[in-house]
C-alpha cells in the first residue's frame, strides 16, 4: 500500500512539474533534458504501479524490468549538458547498450518464458549486478566531474545536479546491499525494501520539480520588475525635463532613461545567462513575448542601450559560443559547431563569422592550432 501511495506521487509529481516548464516557456536544453527525464520517471513509475495493481502475483514483471539501467546515464548526460556540451549519438549510443541488452531480454522474457526456464535467476543476478556496477560508476564519476560554466544558470544546474546525484548514490548503495541481495538469497524482498526505491524517485522528482518553479518564478520576478517601472513612468514627473532628449529616430519616445536600463538587464540576462540565443528560431518578436516588452520597445533597447541591432547582437553571441566550441572541442566538425551554436545553415555562419573576425571559421581554427 505504501509503495503504491509512492508511485502515484511520482507520477502526479512528475506530470506536474512537466507542465510547469512547458507553460512557463522553459526552452533551453537543460530545461528539455529534465522534461525527458521526468517523462521517463513517469514511465518506470507507472509500470511499477500498473505490476502492483493488476499482476500482484508476477512481481518479478516490475523486478526484470531493467529502467535502473538508464538512470546513471541520465546523470551523467545532464552534467555533460551543464558543462556546456552537446549530446551526441555516438557517445549515447555506448551509454545505453546495456539498457537495450536487457530490455531485449525483458521482453524475450514475456514473449517466451519457457526460453529462460530455470535461468531466471541467472538473469536476476546478470541484471541486479550490472545495475549495482552502473550507479557506483557513474556516481563515482559524478563526484569528480567539474562544469566549466560560471554562469548563473550553470551553477544552479549544477546544485540541482549534485543532489540528483547523492539521491542516486544512496539507490545505487541500496541496490547493491538490499535488492542485490535478496536475489541471493531467495525471494525476500519485501514490500517496504520496493518503497524506499520509489522514495527516492518521489524525492527526485520533487527536486526537479523546485528548480523548475524556482526558475520560472525568477523569470516571472524579473518581467514584473520590468512592468512595475513602466506603470510608474507613466506617472507625471515633477521635473519634466532632467536631461537632454536622446537624438536620432526615438528622440522622442516617452520611454525613460531608467526604464531602457531595466529593460537591458532584462534582455542581458535572458539572452546572454540563459543563453537563449542558441535557440535557431529565436526573434526580436518572440524575445519580447518572453519578456512581456513590446517589440518597439526592445528595439529602442538594442538602438539606445545596447548599440547594436537585435540581430548583430545575437549572432556576435553565436559566434563567440562557436569560437569557445572550437577551443573545447577541437574534434567537432565545423557543421557541429555552427548547429550547436544556434546557426541553421553554414553560409550565414560563415558571413557573419567573416564580418566579426574577417576570415572564414577554417582559417581561424587552423589559425589556433598554430
Amino acid at each position: 500500500m505504501i509503495a503504491t501511495y509512492l508511485l502515484v506521487a511520482v507520477i502526479s509529481v512528475s506530470l506536474l512539474a512537466i507542465c510547469v516548464s512547458i507553460l512557463g516557456r522553459r526552452r533551453t536544453v537543460m530545461d528539455q533534458y529534465v522534461r525527458c527525464f521526468l517523462l521517463f520517471l513517469t514511465i518506470h513509475a507507472l509500470h511499477a504501479l500498473v505490476v502492483r495493481t493488476y499482476f500482484a502475483d508476477q512481481m518479478r514483471l516490475d523486478y526484470f524490468a531493467p529502467y535502473g539501467l538508464l538512470y546513471g546515464p541520465f546523470l551523467y548526460y545532464a552534467y555533460w549538458l551543464a558543462g556546456g556540451n552537446r549530446l551526441d549519438v555516438k557517445r549515447t549510443l555506448i551509454h545505453v547498450f546495456p539498457f537495450f541488452i536487457f530490455l531485449l531480454g525483458y521482453l524475450l522474457w514475456l514473449a517466451a518464458p519457457w526460453i529462460f526456464s530455470g535461468y531466471e535467476r541467472l538473469f536476476g543476478l546478470s541484471l541486479y549486478g550490472l545495475l549495482a556496477l552502473s550507479l557506483f560508476s557513474y556516481t563515482i564519476w559524478a563526484l569528480f566531474f567539474r562544469s566549466t560554466g560560471s554562469d548563473a544558470s550553470r551553477i544552479n544546474e549544477s546544485r540541482m545536479l549534485a543532489m540528483m546525484a547523492m539521491v542516486l548514490a544512496f539507490v545505487a548503495v541500496l541496490f547493491l546491499v538490499l535488492a542485490y541481495s535478496n536475489m541471493v538469497s531467495g525471494p525476500v524482498r519485501s514490500q517496504f525494501n520496493g518503497s524506499i526505491v520509489f522514495l527516492c524517485m518521489l524525492g527526485a522528482s520533487l527536486r526537479l520539480f523546485f528548480y523548475i518553479v524556482r526558475r520560472t518564478a525568477g523569470d516571472m520576478r524579473a518581467t514584473d520588475k520590468a512592468g512595475s517601472l513602466q506603470v510608474v513612468e507613466r506617472a507625471p514627473a515633477e521635473n519634466p525635463v532632467d536631461h537632454a532628449p536622446e537624438s536620432g529616430p526615438y528622440q522622442k519616445s516617452a520611454i525613460s532613461s531608467d526604464q531602457l536600463k531595466v529593460y537591458e538587464i532584462s534582455v542581458r540576462q535572458m539572452v546572454e545567462e540563459k543563453q537563449i540565443y542558441l535557440d535557431d528560431g529565436l526573434s526580436l518578436a518572440s524575445l519580447g513575448q518572453q519578456l512581456k516588452i513590446p517589440k518597439h520597445h526592445l528595439s529602442q533597447v538594442f538602438s539606445l542601450r545596447i548599440g547594436k541591432n537585435f540581430n548583430t547582437y545575437v549572432n556576435e553571441l553565436r559566434i563567440n559560443h562557436a569560437i569557445a566550441l572550437m577551443r573545447t572541442h577541437p574534434e567537432w566538425t565545423i557543421t557541429e559547431i555552427f548547429l550547436a551554436s544556434g546557426f541553421t545553415a553554414k553560409a550565414s555562419f560563415n558571413r557573419y563569422f567573416r564580418q566579426f573576425h574577417g576570415t572564414t571559421p577554417t582559417e581561424y581554427r587552423n589559425g589556433m592550432d598554430l
